[in-house]
C-alpha cells in the first residue's frame, strides 16, 4: 500500500484574501470539502486576484456571452472529442467553460517537479522490464502482476538500443483531495492524448476574453510544443539536419482525430496512417505521389499492440507490418516505444515508492490514493473485507472504476467471487472526495468536481530529464472518470509573476532550408482522400440540385388536378423507387413528396445525409491539407445537413437545399484559392469533374431519350440542374429546343457545365500529375480520357440536329453518350492503379530499342 506523502500537500500564501465580489457572491462551494475558489473560510483564494476585476467587469450576463462565443468557435474549427458515428455523421463537442482552472506558480513548480520525476521512473522502469527485469529478481515486482497485464508485450523485449528514452511524451491524470494533494489517478504511457486539445482551449479562451487574456500574469504553451518538437528531431538517427517526422493517427473514426491533424499541422508533421506507411530492408517508407520516401522519426498516437500486425496483433489495420522489427534495427524512431502499455497498469501503484528508491535513489513525490493490488494475500484479505469502502477497477486497459457499495448484495458477492478467482487481475483504492472549481451552468456559477491531465516530454536541452506542460486539460467529472466522457473542460493556466509575451507557433530557420513546390511529396493515401472528396462532393450537390427541381415542381402542382408526370422521371434520376400507385391526384402527389423527403433521411442509402457522411469522413482524412475558412464551410455544411431529417415540409427543404448548394460552392471556391495548385488540388479536381461529367450525361440521356414524360419541363430541369438557364435565355431568348441545350451542354468548350470543357479540363489535370514511367506512351488514364474527348470530336453534330423528327438522331445521341460514359466510368479505377497503388510495378527483362529485330 502506497503510504500518503504529506510534503505534497499544498500550503495557502499568506495573503490577505480578497473580498468576493458580486460575480461570485452566490457562489456555494461544497461544504468541508476542498474548493479552487473559495477557502475554508468563505472568501476567495488570494490568487484569483489579479483576474477578479476583468471577470466582475463582465458578470454572469457577459461570461455567459463569452461562453457562447467560446462554443461558436469550437464549432467553426470543428472541434470533437468523443468518437463520431460515420454512418450518421453525428458529432458532439464539449463546452469549454470561460472560466480557467487557475494553479500558483510555486505549485505548479512542485507539480512540475513531481512530473519529471514520475516520467524518469516509468521510463527508467520500462527499460528494465524489457531489458534485464532486474526488479523482478530483487522482488520488488511480482512477476504475475507483470506478465499478466495486456500491456506487457514480450515481441519488445530489448527492442530499444541503450540509452535512448521509452517514454517520450508522458501523461498523467490527477486529482485533487479535500486537502489540496494533488493525487495520481492513472498514468498515461502509450500515446497520450490532450495536448491538442489543451492548445486549441487556449486559443479559443484567448479569442473569447482577448483583453483578460493579454493582461493575464500566465505561462504560454507554445514554448512546451516547440520543445516537444525539438526532441521529436533529435531522436533522429538518419538525416538529422531535415529529419521527416510523421505522426501516426488511427485515421478519422479515432475519437481524438481532430487532435492529431491539430497538432501534425502545428509541429509541422505529416500526419499518416498504418497505411501510407511501408517497411522496406530495415526502414520506414512514406508512399508518396512521387515514390517512397523515408521516415525518421514516428510520433504515434496507435495503441501499442496495434502498431505490427506481423509482430503484435495480427488482426490489426492500423499499424505497420514490420515496423518493430525497424525499431530494432534503429531504422526509425518512435515516441513512445511499443510495450510503454505495460507502466499504465495500475497495479503499480502501490510499488512505486519503493521502486522509484531504487531505480532513482529518490522518493515519490507525486503519490497516488492508497491502493491495494489484491495479487498479494494480506491486500486480497483487506480488500474483501472492506469491499463495500473501496473502489476496485481491473488491471485490464481502460477498465473504469467501480464502486462496489452502489451495487445490490448479490451482485457484490458476485464480484467477491470473481475476484478470488483471479485475484492478479484486480486493485482496489481508497475512495477520493475531490475538489470543486466553478462552473457556469444555468446561468450560475457551480461547484463541479475536476480532474486534470497534465503533460511531459523529454526535455532536448538536458539530458534525461522532463519538461512539463505549463497548462493542460481539466475535466468536469468523478475521480478516474475519462476525460472523453465529460462534456464541460477547462482551460488550466498556470501563473507567471507578470504577463508572458506572446509565442508564435512559427520559427525562424538557420541556415540553409530545402524550398519545394511541387507536392510530390503528398502520400498516396491523401491524394485518394482529396479525389474522392471531390466526386463525393460533385454527387451531393447533383443531389441536392435535382431534389430542389424535383421539390419545386411538387409545390408548383394543383393537388387536385396533377397532371404533370415529370416527377417520374426526377425519382429515376435521383436513384428512387417509383411509389405504389394511389388513387387520385392528391395521393400521387402524396406518395411523391414522402418519397423525396425520404432523401432527407439519415438511414437512406442514397439520401443526402449518407452521401455528405462521405464528404465528411474524406474531408477528415486530410483535414491537415484544408485551409481554416474551408474547413469552417464545411462544419456549416454539416449543420445544414444534420437539419434535413427534422424538415418534414417540401418548402423548407428546398430552402435547405438552396443553403446547402451555396456552401458547396463556397467550400470548394476557397479550396480553389487558398490550397497550393499542386498535386493535392488537381486530384480534388478531377474528381470534381469526372463526377460532373458523368451526372451531365446520365442527365442529357435521361431527359433527351430514356425519360417517361420527355419535353420541356425535363429540358427545363437540366438546364436549372446544371445552372445553365441564364446563359441559354442570353442566346436564344427562353425558346427551349433540344439541339440548342445539345450544344450548350455537349459541345461548347467556354462552358464551365459542358461536356467539351470538362473533358478539356480534366486532360489538361491529368498530363500534369507525376509520372513514374519512363515509357513514351499515355498512362491508361489519359487514353480513356482522349478515347471519349475523341468521341465527342467526331460525333456527327448534323445528324444529331435532327433530334426532334428523326429516330436515327436519337439513337446517334443515345451511342454517342454510351460512347463518352464507357471510358469515363473506368477512368476512377485507371487513376487509383497508377496513383494510389504501391504495388511493385512490372518491370521489362528486355529493352526495345529502335531498328531491333
Amino acid at each position: 500500500m502506497e503510504e500518503a506523502d504529506p510534503t505534497v500537500a499544498i500550503a495557502e500564501p499568506r495573503v490577505m484574501a480578497a473580498p468576493a465580489p458580486s460575480l461570485f457572491a452566490d457562489y456555494a462551494a461544497g461544504a468541508g470539502g476542498y474548493d479552487e475558489l473559495r477557502l475554508p473560510s468563505g472568501e476567495l483564494r488570494p490568487h484569483w486576484a489579479p483576474l477578479l476585476g476583468a471577470f466582475e467587469e463582465l458578470g454572469l450576463d457577459g461570461l455567459g456571452q463569452r461562453a457562447e462565443e467560446v462554443q461558436r468557435l469550437l464549432r467553426e474549427n470543428g472541434v470533437t472529442f468523443n468518437a463520431h458515428d460515420e454512418a450518421r455523421s453525428v458529432q458532439r463537442a464539449w463546452r469549454v467553460d470561460p472560466l480557467p482552472l487557475l494553479i500558483t506558480e510555486q505549485e505548479w513548480h512542485e507539480l512540475e517537479v513531481g512530473l519529471s520525476q514520475r516520467a524518469r521512473l516509468l521510463d527508467a522502469l520500462i527499460a528494465d522490464l524489457y531489458g534485464p527485469r532486474e526488479v523482478i529478481r530483487r522482488g520488488l515486482l511480482p512477476p504475475e502482476l507483470v506478465y499478466a497485464h495486456p500491456g506487457f508485450l514480450l515481441p519488445c523485449h530489448q527492442s530499444m538500443a541503450a540509452r535512448r528514452p521509452w517514454l517520450v511524451f508522458h501523461g498523467v491524470d490527477l486529482v485533487r483531495d479535500t486537502n489540496g494533494r494533488w493525487l495520481v489517478m492513472a498514468d498515461r504511457c502509450q500515446a497520450p492524448s490532450g495536448a491538442g486539445y489543451a492548445l486549441e482551449n487556449r486559443i479559443i479562451l484567448a479569442r473569447a476574453l482577448p483583453s483578460l487574456y493579454r493582461d493575464a500574469p500566465l505561462r504560454r504553451l507554445a514554448s512546451f510544443l516547440e520543445a516537444e518538437r525539438a526532441t521529436l528531431a533529435k531522436l533522429a538517427r538518419h538525416h538529422q539536419e531535415q529529419p521527416t517526422v510523421a505522426l501516426l493517427t488511427p485515421g478519422p473514426g479515432s475519437d481524438s482525430y481532430f487532435e492529431h491533424a491539430y497538432l501534425a499541422n502545428y509541429l509541422s508533421l505529416s500526419l499518416v496512417e498504418g497505411a501510407d506507411l511501408a517497411v522496406r530492408d530495415g526502414r520506414v517508407w512514406l508512399k508518396t505521389l512521387g515514390g517512397l520516401k523515408t521516415v525518421d522519426v514516428i510520433l504515434r498516437q496507435v495503441g501499442d499492440d496495434w502498431c505490427d500486425p506481423l509482430e503484435l496483433r495480427g488482426d490489426s489495420l492500423l499499424g505497420v507490418p514490420g515496423l518493430l522489427q525497424a525499431v530494432r534495427s534503429e531504422g526509425v524512431a518512435l515516441a513512445n516505444a511499443l510495450g510503454c502499455a505495460v507502466a499504465e497498469n495500475p497495479g503499480l501503484l502501490p510499488f512505486l515508492p519503493a521502486l522509484c528508491r531504487h531505480l532513482l535513489g529518490e522518493e515519490l513525490r507525486l503519490p497516488a490514493p492508497d491502493t491495494w493490488w489484491c495479487g498479494e494475500d494480506k491486500a486480497l484479505e483487506h480488500v474483501l473485507a472492506n469491499l463495500g469502502q473501496l473502489w476496485l477497477r481491473s488491471i485490464a486497459p481502460g477498465a473504469p472504476l467501480l464502486d462496489p457499495s452502489l451495487l445490490a448484495p448479490a451482485q457484490r458477492a458476485e464480484l467477491a467471487a470473481r475476484i478470488r478467482a483471479n485475484p492478479e487481475l484486480y486493485v482496489a483504492q481508497t475512495p477520493v472526495t475531490p475538489a470543486t472549481a466553478p462552473v457556469l451552468e444555468g446561468g450560475r456559477l457551480q461547484p463541479r468536481p475536476l480532474s486534470l491531465r497534465t503533460f511531459c516530454v523529454v526535455d532536448p536541452e538536458q539530458s534525461g530529464q522532463y519538461r512539463g506542460m505549463p497548462g493542460g486539460l481539466a475535466w468536469v467529472g468523478p475521480p478516474g472518470g475519462p476525460a472523453i466522457k465529460s462534456e464541460i473542460v477547462k482551460d488550466v493556466w498556470v501563473l507567471a509573476p507578470a504577463p508572458q509575451p506572446h509565442v508564435t507557433q512559427l520559427r525562424q530557420a538557420h541556415g540553409p532550408i530545402v524550398v519545394t513546390r511541387d507536392g510530390l511529396d503528398l502520400p498516396s493515401r491523401v491524394a485518394d482522400n482529396l479525389f474522392w472528396l471531390g466526386r463525393y462532393g460533385e454527387r451531393l450537390d447533383g443531389h441536392a440540385r435535382l431534389l430542389r427541381e424535383a421539390l419545386q415542381r411538387l409545390l408548383e402542382q394543383d393537388q387536385e388536378d396533377y397532371q404533370d408526370d415529370t416527377l417520374e422521371d426526377l425519382l429515376t434520376a435521383l436513384e428512387l423507387e417509383p411509389p405504389a400507385p394511389e388513387e387520385g391526384p392528391r395521393g400521387r402527389l402524396m406518395a411523391y413528396r414522402s418519397t423525396l423527403l425520404s432523401l432527407f433521411g439519415e438511414d437512406h442509402p442514397h439520401g443526402l445525409p449518407t452521401t455528405f457522411a462521405h464528404v465528411l469522413r474524406n474531408g477528415r482524412a486530410v483535414r491537415d491539407h484544408l485551409g481554416d475558412d474551408s474547413w469552417r464551410v464545411l462544419n456549416c455544411l454539416q449543420q445544414q445537413v444534420q437539419a434535413l431529417p427534422l424538415m418534414p415540409r417540401a418548402g423548407t427543404g428546398r430552402a435547405t437545399l438552396g443553403e446547402i448548394i451555396t456552401l458547396l460552392a463556397a467550400f470548394f471556391g476557397l479550396c480553389n484559392e487558398t490550397m497550393p495548385h499542386h498535386y493535392g488540388w488537381r486530384f480534388m479536381d478531377i474528381g470534381r469533374f469526372l463526377e460532373r461529367l458523368l451526372n451531365t450525361l446520365d442527365l442529357l440521356k435521361l431527359a433527351l431519350i430514356t425519360a417517361r414524360n420527355p419535353g420541356l419541363p425535363l429540358w427545363e430541369v437540366v438546364l436549372a440542374t446544371t445552372d445553365n438557364f441564364t446563359a441559354y435565355r442570353r442566346r436564344y431568348r427562353s425558346q427551349l429546343h433540344p439541339t440548342a441545350i445539345l450544344d450548350l451542354l455537349l459541345f461548347d468548350e467556354g462552358n464551365p457545365r459542358s461536356v467539351g470543357y470538362m473533358l478539356k479540363r480534366l486532360t489538361r489535370q491529368l498530363e500534369r500529375l507525376p509520372r513514374h514511367s519512363l515509357a513514351p506512351y499515355r498512362s491508361a488514364e489519359a487514353r480513356l480520357v482522349l478515347q471519349a474527348f475523341s468521341t465527342l470530336q467526331l460525333a456527327d453534330i448534323d445528324t444529331l440536329a435532327n433530334l426532334q423528327r428523326s429516330a436515327k438522331a436519337e439513337a446517334a445521341l443515345a451511342e454517342l453518350l454510351d460512347a463518352l460514359r464507357e471510358p469515363l466510368a473506368e477512368l476512377s479505377d485507371a487513376i487509383a492503379h497508377s496513383h494510389f497503388a504501391h504495388a511493385e510495378a512490372p518491370r521489362q527483362l528486355i529493352a526495345m530499342q529502335a531498328g531491333a529485330p
